[in-house]
């Protein structure tokens, strides 16, 4: 079944390419290009010469755009590319707006994009969905973003829609960013299946600290976040997890039997993605993979919350905290609603991964909380490869640290006039606020 992308402001292009480039890295393979899979993510262009992306690219700024489609090509060699007739942007940004993205360049740009992703569904065999890429920061990733996401609901009801969204630094990038967050939210998880948040301070950390860049670039950081998202989206199966080992069965389907098994509840809709390795490509040839290692070391993320391998609180992860921990705070278990597993591989069919079915993980009240998919596919240079992807409770603490940010900023007024001219009130910001905090409430009562 094929995914068609809608790629929504910088971010979102910017993001979209990286993925592009590792799932065309993956799909289209001398070995696998002829499988079904490729048509997932790619169609035959004319003449049947070059791979077309499965997606539609809208930003505000036609030079953006036309960055994307110029890297993609350079980038592939011509192997793949963005289709032209499947871009959308006017001549003025949204300036970091959300109201403006939202109630002004949502409307007035709604039919326009539609007609584009009618256009790219009518290309699909068989259309098993939308995967929407955005950042929450500025203000057409976020306020168009966030709009677009609800017409593609309002217009498909029956197609699942994951959202990946990318969450600005904590030091910030965009002053009115915790604004323009609080505001995107809401309306993506009333849109959206499922909503992948990926911070960009974990995405520098990797860079830095695993990936050894010490200076990463935008580039950088998308890679990695295409890479993560990559690694749940390509071709696996089924594993039966009745004993330790499984056993191999039906193709899982990328975004309907994702959607089923990690956005099962309206009230939790915030997903955590987790991928290892994180090897600088120079010493991939020099590292020994294994599975045990691998295995535990994710589990040991999932556990603690920790983004990133080096980040592990031990304590937390273990479930026996080594020293009491400060006054006025507990540690406690990460607690997840449901688990995707993958594992991909030689021997990822028959890998324990019992551990991920620690009653510690999951509510009392899940039930079969923990799905896993396997390939015997090598994943990029690496021989094993792992990623999970998380309805759980990582994702609490930087929200609420925003939600505080723009709470501080409204109480003193601050650039409210300039989401007024476009359409909104005191009373938009405060009910965007209070769903924020429902979600929240609902995660911390896990």
């Amino acid at each position: 079944m094929s995914v068609v992308t809608v790629q929504l402001g910088q971010c979102g292009n910017q993001v979209g390419g990286a993925l592009f480039d590792v799932l065309a890295g993956e799909a289209l393979s001398a070995s696998r290009k002829e499988e079904p899979e490729a048509e997932t993510f790619f169609r035959r262009g004319k003449g049947g010469t070059q791979w077309v992306a499965r997606a539609v690219l809208v930003d505000m700024e036609p030079k953006a755009l036309a960055s994307t489609v110029r890297s993609a090509r350079a980038s592939s060699g011509g192997v793949w590319g963005f289709d032209e007739g499947r871009l959308f942007s006017r001549e003025s940004g949204s300036g970091n707006n959300w109201a403006r993205g939202f109630h002004t360049h949502g409307p007035a740009c709604r039919d326009d994009i539609l007609n584009l992703v009618r256009k790219e569904v009518e290309e699909c065999d068989r259309f098993g969905g939308f995967l929407t890429l955005q950042s929450v920061a500025g203000g057409t990733g976020s306020g168009l973003g966030a709009y677009a996401a609800g017409c593609l609901r309002d217009e498909y009801p029956a197609s699942p829609l994951l959202g990946h969204c990318v969450w600005p630094h904590e030091s910030g990038e965009v002053i009115v960013q915790s604004y323009n967050a609080m505001l995107t939210l809401p309306k993506l998880a009333q849109a959206a299946d499922g909503v992948i948040l990926v911070e960009n301070e974990a995405l520098t950390a990797t860079c830095r600290r695993l990936l050894n860049i010490s200076r990463p670039s935008y580039t950088d950081l998308n890679l990695v976040a295409g890479r993560a998202l990559a690694c749940v989206l390509l071709p696996a199966q089924w594993r039966s997890e009745a004993d330790s080992v499984g056993v191999g069965g039906a193709r899982f389907r990328p975004l309907s039997d994702l959607v089923s098994a990690v956005c099962a509840h309206p009230h939790y809709p915030l997903l955590s993605l987790r991928a290892l390795p994180q090897i600088p490509p120079a010493s991939v040839d020099f590292t020994t993979f294994t599975w045990p290692s691998l295995v535990r070391q994710l589990r040991q993320m999932a556990s603690s919350g920790a983004p990133l391998e080096s980040a592990v609180d031990w304590a937390a992860a273990s479930g026996a905290p080594s020293s009491p921990p400060p006054a006025g705070t507990f540690r406690s278990v990460n607690k997840s609603v449901s688990s995707l597993l993958v594992l991909r591989g030689k021997g990822a069919s028959g890998v324990d991964v019992s551990s991920f079915a620690s009653p510690t993980l999951y509510p009392s009240w899940a039930v079969d909380p923990l799905t896993v998919i396997s390939s015997p596919t090598q994943f990029g240079k690496y021989e094993m490869a792992t990623g999970l992807l998380s309805n759980c409770q990582t994702l609490v603490s930087p929200i609420e640290r925003m939600l505080g940010r723009a709470y501080e900023m409204s109480h003193a007024g601050a650039y409210l006039h300039q989401y007024y001219q476009h359409g909104m009130s005191e009373a938009s910001f405060e009910a965007a606020f209070a769903s924020v905090e429902e979600t929240l409430c609902h995660y911390r009562s896990l």
